[in-house]
Parts: C-alpha cells; sequence; structure tokens
C-alpha cells in the first residue's frame, strides 16, 4: 500500500498513506514514535488501519455508513508536499465524492488534509467543502492513538470541570472531578465543547505531549483495556498497555454545512520535555 514520508531536517519523519490518508508514524527529532500501530492491524483496502490516526468523516461510532465513515477505508490523492515559511514541511491530500461514496451519502464535498511536520510539533488541517447544491451534515475527527510505554504511568490533564458522556455506562451528562484522568479500566467517554489545550503525560518515559485543537468542538478518551482488546481481532490483547486515543474533532453533534461553504478545523500535537506544563 503506498504511503508518503516526510522528512524534516531535525531529523522528525512522518509516514501517511494514502489509504485513508492515514497517519501511521510520527518520529519525533530524536526519533522517538509518538504513535501507536497495531501489531496485528490489517493493511489492505477493504479495512480501516488500527492505530495511528484514522480520519473520522462523515460519520462517529455506529449508523448507516460504514463505522466512523468512509474517509478512513478510501482512497486519497497525494496533492503534493513543500517546504513552508515557517520551517515545517506541509503535504496535502485531497478526497471528493465518487459514484461509490454517494452511493451510500447522497452529498458532493471535498476533503482536504494538510500534515505539517517540525520541529517536534505536527499539525493538521482538516478542510470539509460541501461542493453540492444543499447543505449536508456532518462530523469529522482525527481518532489519534498516542504512544504510551505503560498506560499506568499514562494521565491526561485539561477536561476537570468538564460534563462528559459515559459510552460504557450512564448516558446522562457527568462532571470531570479528575485534574489528572489516569487509567485503570475500559474507557469510552466523550467530552462535548472540550477546552483546546490538554497535556497528556507518560509517567514511565518522563515526557508529555501537548495536544491543542481549533474549531474541533469535542474530545474523545478511550483505551479499550483487556476484555475488548481480546475481541479484536485486529489488536493485540495486550497492547491496551501501550496505547490511549485523544480524539478531537466535532464527534458529539453534527454540524451543518452550506452548498458552497468549507469549515476548517485542525489539531496540533506538541512534544515537550519531561517537567514542562502547558
Amino acid at each position: 500500500m503506498p504511503y508518503v514520508e516526510l522528512r524534516h531536517s531535525s531529523g522528525a519523519r512522518l509516514e501517511v498513506y494514502l489509504h485513508g490518508a492515514h497517519v501511521t508514524s510520527w518520529k519525533n527529532s530524536g526519533g522517538r514514535e509518538m504513535f501507536f500501530v497495531s501489531k496485528k492491524s490489517f493493511f489492505r483496502p477493504d479495512t480501516p488501519i488500527r492505530g495511528g490516526i484514522p480520519v473520522i468523516f462523515p460519520q462517529f461510532g455506529d449508523g448507516p455508513l460504514p463505522k466512523h465513515g468512509f474517509a478512513r477505508i478510501s482512497e486519497w490523492t497525494f496533492l503534493g508536499a513543500e517546504s513552508a515559511a515557517d520551517g515545517c514541511l506541509e503535504a496535502k491530500f485531497e478526497l471528493r465524492h465518487s459514484q461509490e461514496s454517494i452511493k451510500i451519502w447522497p452529498h458532493q464535498f471535498r476533503l482536504e488534509l494538510v500534515f505539517r511536520l517540525g520541529i517536534d510539533v505536527l499539525e493538521i488541517v482538516f478542510s470539509v467543502h460541501n461542493a453540492g447544491l444543499s447543505e449536508f451534515t456532518f462530523k469529522n475527527g482525527l481518532h489519534t492513538y498516542f504512544a504510551a510505554g505503560d498506560i499506568t504511568g499514562t494521565n491526561l490533564e485539561g477536561l476537570d470541570g468538564c460534563k462528559f458522556i459515559d459510552f460504557l455506562s450512564d448516558p446522562r451528562p457527568c462532571l470531570e472531578t479528575r485534574k489528572n484522568i489516569d487509567f485503570a479500566c475500559e474507557t469510552d467517554r466523550v467530552y462535548p465543547m472540550a477546552p483546546d489545550r490538554l497535556l497528556l503525560r507518560h509517567g514511565a518515559e518522563g515526557d508529555a505531549v501537548i495536544i491543542e485543537k481549533q474549531d474541533m468542538r469535542d474530545v474523545v478518551v478511550w483505551n479499550p483495556w483487556i476484555e475488548k482488546s481480546m475481541r479484536m481481532d485486529d489488536f493485540g490483547d495486550d497492547e491496551y498497555k501501550n496505547m490511549v486515543c485523544v480524539e478531537t474533532g466535532n464527534l458529539h453533534e453534527n454540524l451543518t454545512l452550506l452548498p458552497g461553504k468549507t469549515h476548517i478545523s485542525s489539531s496540533r500535537f506538541l512534544k515537550i520535555a519531561a517537567g514542562r506544563g502547558q
């Protein structure tokens, strides 16, 4: 399966498959892998890649379309790469409506993803354009799998005081009271209207990632833990120990896009050294 690799002068690298415009690797300037990809992932055209950054559009979760939508199992077009004025490398990918997509989702659209790789930073700009004559509703997001050397030493900061909905239990909104969210069981929660800046710490490694988002209203936090890991055929039984998903996007409620209009959102990940905060 074809992919594009960006190599920054700092030593940072990014790998993006045309299948799904799917990031499978981001290595920082020190050569450390920042994302998780399952060793059991199916790299084949009819299925999503397990790990990295699956692209969500136009549906999140289950529904009439393939789970999380069709963008992550579609073949995107690579539009090229260039050096930006700020020193980042940029790569652009595009997905347009097709006869096959219209059969299952009767709307004309154009998606563009711009990946910007710099020194210890990765930014992804997600554009959704309505190319048709009628409005449509959609959800979009980045289902990012962060690598965690030890999930029991990983925590997420920045969601305290936010409302959340737990997909595993009571569907009524609850209030997050923890300053640092840690992981000791299966976790699957959406935080609507979440703050635009979070901090993901890996205690065992002593480093952290700042997660920033713009015009992405929501955050989903997910780890399958033991029992669900054993039920997934493209995920190792023990791999839950080495990953956590912090997903950014418009994932809770649909957005409406008028004909000819474009919605632009973005996420930015910054690797920082131990001891640095937000």
